[in-house]
């Protein structure tokens, strides 16, 4: 592999020549990503693939985790993510600007030297040590959650149970109330189409009302919890990013947030949403497979392995985008500069080359390798924090010997996404004998 000079027999990728996705099955969304695995992965089937909108599609195990890794493989900043919405003071505001205005905030719009210093600020607080200590916490809001709810009678894995404890996760290291972090969640799931690979007129709307909504509660918590005092989990990140002299780029390096509740509520909205995914789906993945879930509960300390594999089998996040900031030399090929790729971190965990049997749940499997939550420089800060309320909820279920029962043949996924999202997961909890 080379990342500098190209051999003399390099190719320069042609993306427009290439196979679709859409080819290959997949078109947004968890179910047809599940017919795409079979198509993509068999022999013969290309290397690379491309979007409807041009991106380059790298899918498999070991180019996903090289190319992912590589500096040429920058974040798509503000004004490339948002065109026109940042060329100015005097620059009239797009349809979908309160969108454009909250993720211009967020790590995931910036590259060095922003990035890494950004990425401090989070880490310091929701970092391994941190998230580990909200363990027992997170837990006994779980417990509240499970003991709360009715019995004998389907409730929503999804909105009365994985939302409502991550929601409340976070509000506890901000000082929300409940009423105010179970909001935030509501609007963060609400604001999913922004994720959607075709979007409508009044999709957009909708998810554009709900980032206002969403940006309201955060930012005001954030700025209530900075006057008050007394919160570390605020006040420090305020004390980290007041410090930050970085001059803004909005067509590369990124925007410095201008206060802690900005930056807040770019940073947390993959935690409010994301995080109660992973919680949602692991879950989920455990229920599909109650051998599994039979063993976690003979041995409690399987719980984070558990977690783990069932992450690997239905991630979350299926892909990510990306952009060539200088031609990149990679193998035999040239990936020439300005070009858009499309990582497909979720997708690369089913890649028989990387996992042997990938759709059989292994509770021995090796994690090691595994692309659940990205990987290189933009690898995701708030991952341990998503480990831990997914693998709290898990620990409650086991704990208050409920028994969680899907409802038959009413599960509904999201499609034209790039997430794997439950729509709803109807299940009936049966009370401990």
């Amino acid at each position: 592999m080379s990342t500098s000079t190209a051999p003399p027999e390099a190719r320069v990728i042609t993306v427009q020549s290439l196979s679709t996705l859409e080819d290959y099955g997949y078109v947004g969304g968890r179910e047809s990503l599940q017919g795409f695995y079979a198509r993509a992965y068999a022999p013969g089937a290309p290397r690379f693939l491309r979007s409807d909108d041009g991106s380059l599609a790298v899918f498999r195990h070991a180019d996903v985790r090289a190319m992912g890794s590589m500096p040429q493989l920058a974040a798509l900043a503000p004004a490339v993510l948002f065109p026109g919405a940042f060329d100015g003071p005097d620059a009239a505001a797009p349809a979908g600007f309160a969108i454009a205005d909250l993720i211009k905030n967020q790590l995931f719009t910036t590259n060095a030297p922003l990035n890494p210093a950004l990425r401090r600020v989070l880490l310091k607080q929701i970092g391994p040590k941190p998230a580990a200590s909200h363990a027992e916490r997170t837990r006994a809001i779980a417990v509240s959650i499970l003991r709360g709810l009715p019995s004998d009678t389907p409730v929503d894995l999804v909105r009365d149970i994985a939302e409502p404890l991550t929601g409340r996760y976070w509000g506890s290291l901000m000082d929300m109330s409940d009423v105010e972090a179970v909001g935030a969640a509501i609007q963060a799931r609400r604001m999913s189409p922004m994720l959607s690979l075709k979007r409508s007129p009044e999709s957009q709307f909708a998810a554009n009302e709900a980032a206002k909504a969403y940006r309201v509660i955060v930012e005001e918590a954030g700025r209530r919890a900075q006057e008050k005092g007394g919160c570390p989990f605020v006040n420090c990140m305020a004390e980290d990013l007041a410090v930050i002299d970085i001059q803004d780029d909005p067509r590369y390096g990124g925007l410095v947030p201008k206060t802690i509740g900005a930056f807040l509520a770019g940073n947390l909205f993959d935690g409010f949403h994301t995080a109660a995914l992973a919680a949602a789906n692991s879950l989920h993945v455990l229920l599909q497979h109650p051998e599994a879930l039979d063993e976690v509960r003979r041995d409690p300390t399987r719980a984070a392995a558990a977690v783990g594999e069932a992450l690997r089998i239905e991630s979350p996040v299926i892909h990510l985008n990306r952009i060539i900031s200088e031609d990149l030399h990679y193998e035999d090929t040239i990936v020439p500069k300005g070009t858009r790729v499309l990582l497909m971190w979720g997708a690369a965990n089913h890649d028989p080359e990387a996992f042997k049997d990938p759709h059989i749940f292994d509770l021995k499997r090796s994690q090691q390798g595994a692309t659940t939550f990205g990987g290189g420089a933009h690898l995701c800060p708030g991952r341990f924090s998503a480990l831990v309320i997914a693998r709290s909820l898990l620990e409650a279920v086991l704990e208050t010997g409920i028994e969680v029962r899907p409802v038959p043949g009413a599960e509904r996924w999201l499609d034209n996404l790039a997430m794997s999202q439950l729509e709803t997961f109807p299940v009936v909890l049966k009370p401990a004998a």
